[in-house]
């Protein structure tokens, strides 16, 4: 249990815990503390005495910035400028999350008069390394990694179920991620310049993001939760799409609860094992789950998922995802000195060949709030349709009204039909080609 005493100040940033041995795949250091890289910007703002977190605005050039003759608010086809896309000014240096504020999808709207001319900028001179994002494990599949893990458990006598009492602290409810003090991490898309994401993605998915931030920048967002679709895997991890967690754990299942507009639940079997005669690792039939398939193992009272038969999505202001995307995921108990359970730092590393380059790895931490005796009860989520795009754009409808619908095709990218529908009227989208990053 020493090994796993992570500090005595309980809130500290995303750091990860040390197992207390040299580990092959599991605690290996940050590159990078997110607390020490400032948001990129512009940052969104809530109300009209908020303060401006970018550079420049209104159609203004930060000091001492060049900016390109073209860039995602003036084009006529961000298709044709892909060689431009590398260039952190195309984007006006804006953060994923700057880029979703300036045309008012999250917060006071930075673009003047709807003209995309106006849009903001946020700080050219931040950014959190890529280094950090990535993996630093030497695996290419879940499946090296996962069994790497249970290898190197095996060698330490396990794995072994531990008794109900052994993880009782496990069960209650956790704070919110994305509000915990401290609690920074890459993927909720402050940190980031938007070049710096595209890197770490194959040529068509660069392409994808570079078109969601386009039609967010101008005013076209397309939500799954403002339609109720589904939310997708990896929401789980937006700072927007989840609040508390509510976990349940036992020797032989651990379920996790979470959401927003939908419910994510994570049923995690233990010492259960994936049929591997299909397209990906599976539990059930060959048939892709919005939240995938999780299996795993106790090493002592850590518990090591693996989990795939994940159906691809999208996540608006990150970056799209396949039907091949799996994870391993570490949850390790962090304790003060005298030995009080905290919570768990969650450290999940993201393996999807066809959309990313290389994998890449989140570190966040579960701070247990309460356990499940007191507090609110998880409110289950009926996410009930009020909100329908017509003419490429989400409107409100109010009952007793009929309108013309399109049914989606939720297995064909219908936010991008939508965009290329009625938005994109003129434009050129090329085939795929090389990618537009080398890091040689």
């Amino acid at each position: 249990m020493a090994a796993m005493v992570l500090f005595a100040a309980p809130l500290q940033a995303q750091q990860i815990v040390d197992p207390g041995f040299d580990s092959v795949g599991r605690g290996w250091p940050l590159a990078a503390d997110a607390r020490e890289h400032g948001e990129v910007g512009p940052e969104f703002s809530f109300g009209p005495d908020s303060d401006f977190g970018g550079t420049a605005r209104g159609g203004d050039v930060p000091p001492g910035v060049t900016p390109l003759p073209v860039d995602l608010f003036t084009t006529e086809d961000f298709y044709q400028d892909k060689a431009l896309w590398s260039d952190p000014r195309y984007f006006r240096c804006n953060s994923p999350i700057g880029i979703e504020a300036e045309s008012g999808a999250v917060g006071n709207p930075l673009i003047v008069g709807n003209d995309p001319s106006t849009a903001a900028w946020g700080h050219c001179d931040r950014d959190y390394p890529r280094e950090a994002i990535v993996s630093p494990y030497p695996f290419e599949t879940a499946q090296q990694h996962y069994e790497a893990l249970l290898a190197e458990t095996k060698q330490r006598g396990g794995p072994a179920k531990p008794a109900y009492e052994d993880i009782a602290d496990w069960t209650g409810f956790y704070l919110r991620p994305s509000t915990t003090p401290g609690n920074e991490y890459w993927y909720r898309g402050h940190h980031n310049q938007i070049p710096t994401l595209l890197s770490l993605l194959t040529p068509e998915y660069q392409q994808r993001m570079v078109q969601q931030a386009y039609h967010e920048g101008h005013g076209h967002a397309q939500w799954p939760s403002q339609y109720c679709w589904p939310e997708g895997f990896m929401r789980r991890w937006h700072e927007s799409a989840v609040r508390e967690h509510q976990i349940i754990a036992t020797p032989e299942v651990v379920q996790i609860l979470a959401g927003v507009a939908r419910n994510f639940i994570t049923n995690i079997y233990v010492g259960r094992e994936f049929e591997m005669d299909g397209a990906v690792p599976r539990l059930g039939a060959q048939v892709p789950r919005w939240y995938g398939e999780t299996i795993g193992f106790w090493d002592g009272d850590t518990l090591i998922t693996w989990t795939s038969n994940i159906q691809g999505w999208m996540v608006h202001g990150m970056f799209e995802y396949s039907n091949r995307m799996q994870t391993v995921e570490i949850y390790t108990p962090m304790r003060d000195e005298s030995g009080e359970f905290l919570g768990l730092n969650h450290e999940a590393i993201f393996y999807d060949p066809e959309a990313l380059v290389e994998p890449v790895r989140i570190v966040r931490n579960l701070m247990k709030r309460s356990g499940v005796g007191e507090g609110d009860p998880y409110t289950f989520i009926e996410c009930v349709q009020t909100i329908y795009p017509i003419d490429g754009v989400a409107t409100p409808v109010t009952p007793g009204n009929v309108i013309e619908y399109e049914v989606p095709d939720m297995y064909g990218r219908p936010w991008a039909h939508i965009w290329e529908q009625h938005f994109e009227q003129g434009m050129q989208r090329p085939e795929p080609s090389e990618d537009i990053f080398s890091f040689e």
